[in-house]
């Protein structure tokens, strides 16, 4: 059965923008979260939905949610890893991938 995981990496993005988020608006907080799931389930079903990241890791693709987050993951015979989400705004480079 295909399994969603989330890196340790990932966990920490989804802490640190629920944080961000829960200092103006808690439930605003919880929707988003709540939408990022939303999204990965989708993508479980779909993984190739995503754009294919190549120039950041071998394998990596992404998609965009419907807040200001990406979520950066890997397709695999398991499932799916969730490798980070990261705000779009962000400079984004293979650093943040490797590790």
């Amino acid at each position: 059965m295909a399994r969603i995981r989330f890196t340790n990496s990932a966990e920490t993005d989804l802490l640190e923008l629920w944080l961000a988020i829960a200092e103006e608006n808690i439930v605003a907080a919880d929707d988003s979260l709540d939408l990022i799931h939303a999204t990965v389930s989708v993508l479980l079903e779909q993984p190739e939905m995503g754009r294919a990241r190549p120039e950041l890791a071998d394998g990596l693709r992404s998609f965009p949610t419907r807040t200001p987050y990406i979520i950066f993951y890997l397709p695999d015979t398991d499932g799916l890893l969730v490798v980070r989400v990261l705000h779009h705004a962000r400079d984004i480079d293979a650093e943040y991938f490797s590790q």
